[in-house]
């Protein structure tokens, strides 16, 4: 069972002051769970960060693990809040047998918001180091499942799906799935490794214009590949 953060409010008027108080503590968290990892991190900074007494941590969060799963909950929501309009159109497609084009468009879909996300949203580069703590296995396991739960699972349904029925292979087998992972790596490098990628292209920043350059470079990639799976498509 996923176990979710405590979510608190405060009686009466207190509400909007209570979520305001809530935001700063997870904003606060967030930064230090990244910078320091979850052992490293104490409550007590991460009250003086958010500008509120220890107390208030364990009235809305009960502790510092309550802290770290509303943490994981905030980038689930907040990636799920970008992602899931072409998520769901990819469910569509996949649910009314469409084309293979326009599976391949789905799935291309989901690769351009998920760039745009990166590079577009401040919140994302402030949560890397965070992600990269889950990704090693440090931090309560809860929190990483949470955002596989939440992010992954539904994200990876419908590229699997995709990949599968352009590969004529089911969706759960591990050659679908290798692929599938493979593909979505590509924007691995942009988001965990994006000081190297930007030392290696000798830029300073990621413009509108480089942006354009990094997207198409990866769709082109994509489609080449998603293009050649059904060329070699196993027989039904």
């Amino acid at each position: 069972m996923i176990r979710g953060a405590l979510h608190r409010h405060p009686e009466g008027g207190g509400y909007a002051r209570g979520e305001d108080t809530r935001a700063r503590i997870v904003a606060a968290a967030l930064k230090l769970f990244g910078e320091r990892g979850f052992e490293a991190a104490s409550t007590r900074d991460i009250a003086t960060a958010a500008g509120v007494n220890a107390p208030a941590l364990r009235y809305y969060f009960d502790n510092k693990e309550g802290v770290y799963l509303a943490c994981a909950e905030h980038i689930a929501s907040r990636v799920w809040e970008y992602l899931s309009q072409v998520v769901a159109h990819g469910e569509h497609v996949i649910a009314e047998n469409e084309s293979d084009e326009a599976l391949i468009d789905a799935f291309c879909a989901i690769q351009a918001r998920v760039v745009e996300f990166m590079f577009k949203s401040r919140e994302s580069s402030e949560w890397q180091l965070f992600i990269a703590h889950g990704q090693s296995g440090q931090g309560p396991a809860a929190g990483f499942q949470i955002i596989n739960h939440r992010l992954n699972e539904p994200i990876s349904t419908v590229t699997n799906a995709i990949i599968g029925r352009l590969l004529g292979r089911p969706a759960n087998d591990d050659e679908t799935r290798i692929r599938s992972m493979a593909l979505s790596g590509q924007l691995a490098v942009f988001q965990m490794m994006r000081r190297t990628a930007l030392t290696s292209l000798n830029w300073d920043k990621v413009d509108a214009e480089r942006l354009d350059l990094i997207k198409r470079v990866v769709i082109d990639h994509t489609r080449a590949v998603l293009h050649a799976m059904i060329i070699g498509r196993s027989p039904t």
